[in-house]
């Protein structure tokens, strides 16, 4: 019958009047066990009732509170413009919620959240006004305790020089620091993630990758670290369920002094093993000269011996002889080897890398080395230091000639390509030739290089079974040609 007749009624007043009549006093009984805090006051705001939540919430009684002034549980706390505003809205007869720092009886404060409506009769006069309010401290202190725990965290994380960024399931940024928002500014406003294609290479950033990136023009290099971190969702449908999601924590540092410290290290070894190779190579064509010296007077007593007959009564011809042919084979003996490497084939591409960084910084404003290859994919084989050290080589006695010329501006090019299974390297100056003199240096084992290139370079080249072809181009300066075979059954050479 109740259900029929609620349903049967137009107004909220009908179902109302109804519920009354069939159940006399059911609304009293709602309020008094409500668990909010309800009071009713008079147009005067006077209390006329409070429920029992009211009163456990404030801690007085009923007959303390009745016919008092709700101001009975104001704290100093409120700022006046709070009931200004409050009394403003009710005196237009409006709704007014808010928040108010109130006293309970034993002088401690609470906050609550309260609304406050007037009551007006059928003839549209003011009776009452009816507050309904809810004890918000412990939710607002727990929001305190959240915010500051962010704020802690977020000035924690602004302060450490890593980058931190967390990402949703979908790569999206969820948080981030003020290192990374600076790294993003850097990358053109860009999103460094994205940049970084974290998407395709988080496993590869699992491990700790360093890779450079271009910020503010300079290449960077930057280490990324990411782990996988626990998430909760904030969606009201997944309340029920599971509601953990995949959150990924990233941690950016900027690694570049590192890199820069290990490839300069890493120069500095290759520098060395060139200056390595450079110096047998002087000590073996000091050697080789020597041999040949030798060689003629031990060819002369040879012909001696033939010229004295088969008894050989000349015994002392036959001695020295003997011991030209035993010096011969000491110094045959110590000639070093120059296999400082094993011979394999290697890519261009980086070889040409090694080149520029060793020598970008020893062109001066106004000099230019241009290095160039025909094709991305070329490679070479044979020992690399090695034929680096030819470059090398052939660059220092165009840097050292150059340096001799009052206001001359050095322009080298470097061009390799392939011909028919030889790797050909080209390397051309504007160095006018009447400035090139060949000399065998004194100290030229303390010093390998200096005066003698170019009979170094033939050596490295030969051992190598390589050719070298030295021109003049036409518009002036000169032009070193070194070919190398590509075939590891052409490598090689005499030890």
């Amino acid at each position: 019958m109740t259900e029929h007749m609620m349903m049967d009624a137009a107004e909220p007043q009908a179902i109302a009047r109804g519920l009354s009549q069939q159940h006399p006093g059911l609304f009293l009984t709602m309020v008094e066990q409500a668990p909010i805090a309800i009071s009713l006051t008079d147009a005067e705001a006077r209390i006329i009732y409070a429920n029992p939540a009211f009163c456990r919430q404030t801690g007085y009684a009923l007959d303390e509170l009745l016919q008092q002034n709700p101001r009975l549980l104001a704290s100093k706390q409120t700022p006046r413009i709070i009931y200004e505003d409050m009394w403003r809205t009710l005196h237009l007869r409006q709704p007014w919620r808010g928040q108010l720092i109130n006293r309970r009886r034993d002088g401690s404060l609470f906050l609550v959240e309260i609304d406050i409506t007037p009551v007006i009769n059928t003839c549209g006069e003011l009776e009452h006004y009816l507050a309904m309010q809810r004890d918000i401290s412990t939710g607002y202190a727990l929001e305190q305790r959240l915010r500051n725990q962010m704020t802690l965290t977020e000035a924690v994380l602004n302060n450490i020089p890593a980058a931190v960024v967390v990402v949703d399931e979908q790569d999206q940024v969820v948080m981030d620091n003020l290192t990374y928002k600076t790294l993003c500014a850097d990358c053109g406003g860009k999103e460094l993630l994205t940049e970084l294609d974290f998407s395709r290479r988080k496993k590869e950033f699992a491990a700790g990758a360093v890779v450079p990136m271009v910020l503010c023009g300079a290449v960077r290099w930057l280490r990324v670290h990411c782990w996988t971190l626990p998430g909760v969702s904030e969606e009201a449908s997944r309340y029920f369920v599971d509601n953990s999601l995949t959150r990924t924590l990233v941690v950016i540092t900027d690694h570049t002094q590192q890199q820069q410290q290990q490839e300069q290290g890493r120069l500095d070894r290759l520098k060395q093993h060139m200056t390595t190779g450079k110096l047998l190579a002087a000590i073996r064509d000091s050697l080789d000269a020597a041999l040949i010296q030798l060689n003629c007077p031990i060819n002369m007593l040879a012909a001696a011996r033939r010229l004295n007959g088969a008894d050989h009564s000349n015994v002392a011809l036959d001695s020295a002889w003997h011991e030209g042919e035993e010096a011969m084979a000491r110094l045959q003996r110590c000639r070093p080897s120059l296999d400082l490497e094993h011979a394999a084939l290697w890519s261009l591409h980086d070889f040409f890398a090694d080149l520029r960084a060793l020598y970008h910084t020893r062109y001066q404003q106004g000099d230019s080395l241009e290095v160039t290859q025909d094709s991305p994919h070329l490679v070479c084989f044979g020992q690399r230091t090695q034929i680096l050290a030819c470059l090398s080589l052939w660059l220092d006695r165009t840097l050292d000639l150059a340096a001799g010329i009052p206001e001359f501006n050095l322009h080298t090019q470097v061009y390799a390509h392939e011909e028919e299974g030889w790797l050909a390297f080209y390397l051309c100056d504007n160095v006018p030739l009447r400035h090139v003199q060949y000399t065998h240096a004194p100290n030229a084992l303390n010093a390998p290089g200096k005066g003698m290139e170019l009979r170094l370079i033939q050596t490295l080249v030969a051992h190598h079974h390589g050719a070298i072809e030295l021109t003049s181009p036409s518009e002036g300066g000169s032009c070193l040609t070194l070919r190398f075979p590509l075939f590891a059954s052409l490598t090689g050479g005499s030890k």
